[in-house]
């Protein structure tokens, strides 16, 4: 991918983001914008792993019996690039789901159990960040097709290698669908804490995890920006 292509993505990327959004939302933009030129890429991705992390931990927190402690060998294979940490926090929380699950099941044996079928926190939080940690890998393999989507795109209508026509008409194509993408993207994240929210008052829980997991959502935002912008500016 030639590198004024790349800056042309990250620009309309950007401007998907940003337009009709209110100015501090900009103003974050831009701020991401130049933690991505700045810093490496190992600092852009400590960043993105910190933010993942801090939720685990919050969540955990929140949690009745706390999320298991990540493996030496999950550690290794994050480090040797093999999975991402969403990856693995995704496959925790699946697994603790599973795991109320079945304690659930086995319960409906023993009436004298005390853990309920229904009402139970941990597993409600865990299916739901399950949910999230989906939606999120979805939507970062969409936004990757779609920067490889917009390069072909240009590559086949320029007249030469720095058309700014051609670079004109690509942004113009693919803004629209950058932006319909991160829209989409919001819903459904939108409503999968509306869902969530719903759950927790029905069995009468705090619901302040939600508005910590909206932020990290937020952040994870404006760092993907970051990570781009180091991918694609430098």
């Amino acid at each position: 991918m030639k590198k004024t292509i790349k800056i042309i993505l990250i620009i309309f990327i950007v401007l998907s983001v940003s337009v009709g959004t209110l100015a501090i939302w900009q103003w974050k933009n831009i701020q991401s914008i130049i933690l991505g030129v700045s810093e490496n890429s190992e600092q852009i991705e400590k960043r993105r792993n910190d933010n993942q992390t801090k939720l685990a931990q919050d969540v955990s927190t929140y949690m009745d019996e706390p999320l298991r402690e990540m493996s030496e060998e999950e550690k290794k294979q994050i480090k040797e690039g093999n999975v991402s940490v969403n990856e693995v926090y995704q496959k925790m929380f699946e697994e603790k789901s599973e795991n109320i699950e079945e304690k659930v099941s086995s319960t409906e044996k023993e009436p004298s159990a005390n853990l309920e079928k229904t009402g139970n926190k941990d597993e409600i939080i865990s299916r739901y960040m399950t949910q999230l940690y989906k939606l999120q890998n979805e939507f970062t393999a969409k936004a990757e097709a779609t920067i490889k989507r917009g390069d072909n795109y240009y590559e086949d209508i320029k007249a030469h290698p720095q058309d700014p026509v051609a670079r004109a008409n690509t942004i113009t194509h693919f803004t629209p669908v950058v932006r319909a993408m991160e829209k989409e993207c919001d819903v459904k994240v939108e409503e999968v804490l509306s869902n969530l929210r719903k759950e927790l008052e029905a069995i009468g829980a705090d619901t302040a995890i939600i508005e910590t997991i909206r932020k990290t959502y937020a952040n994870e935002k404006q760092l993907k920006l970051s990570y781009y912008a180091n991918k694609y500016l430098k």
